[in-house]
């Protein structure tokens, strides 16, 4: 990413949404450009569980004096939060999230969230994204090594299946594995911003999907 970034390459006014947990609206690394919730019990979509703003951070932390910095630092991010403070939810509340995807003009979708169950309204949901022009991303999920592990709403076509590599570039064992895998990034050990303006180091292709969609932005 930082040899792209000197030719203008840094997502500047894309509009990219972090489908999760919310991310913390006051990180001093990151600037939030607003959102939604869809959980029953707040209308905020202030993070009160961590891992939307670790993958927020990862896509667009703020390129400054301080902490990290994202793969596309100009990005605007939005806060979908359909996940709750235990980073579960409902797939009513990620297709209601989708939707609002699609209605407010974001660009790039994140999601690192998976499910083992197929879902005809997710899939239909994400497909109708995709016919609109919005890119989709998500987490091929950690339930590797075997073959065919990866989740939904990876596995649909509509979706760019994220798995998780090392350092060395080597691919996690636990990350899922099938023929829809579209591309793996880096999702070991990966230190981003977290709630409460802090930081934290986390492992899982939920990583690796925001430095996809970061690219993608």
């Amino acid at each position: 990413a930082p040899e792209v970034w000197s030719t203008g390459n840094k997502g500047t006014g894309i509009k990219v949404a972090i489908v999760d947990t919310g991310i913390d609206t006051t990180h001093p690394d990151l600037k939030v450009d607003g959102g939604v919730s869809y959980v029953w019990y707040t209308s905020s979509y202030n993070d009160d569980n961590g891992h939307g703003t670790h993958c927020a951070g990862i896509v667009a932390a703020l390129d400054n004096s301080i902490g990290v910095v994202g793969v596309a630092p100009e990005a605007e991010l939005y806060a979908v939060k359909v996940l709750n403070s235990r980073g579960s939810g409902y797939v009513s509340d990620v297709n209601a999230g989708i939707e609002w995807c699609i209605s407010n003009g974001m660009q790039v979708v994140s999601m690192s969230f998976g499910s083992t169950s197929d879902s005809t309204s997710l899939h239909a949901e994400c497909d109708k994204a995709y016919s609109g022009g919005i890119v989709l991303v998500a987490a091929a999920g950690n339930n590797g090594p075997g073959e065919g592990t990866i989740t939904y709403p990876a596995k649909y076509s509509s979706v760019i299946a994220v798995g998780a590599t090392d350092s060395n570039d080597v691919v996690a064992d636990w990350s899922s594995r099938g023929p829809e895998l579209s591309v793996t990034a880096p999702g070991v050990s990966i230190y981003s911003t977290y709630k409460g303006s802090t930081y934290k180091t986390l492992s899982g292709t939920s990583m690796a999907c925001p430095h996809v969609t970061g690219t993608v932005a």
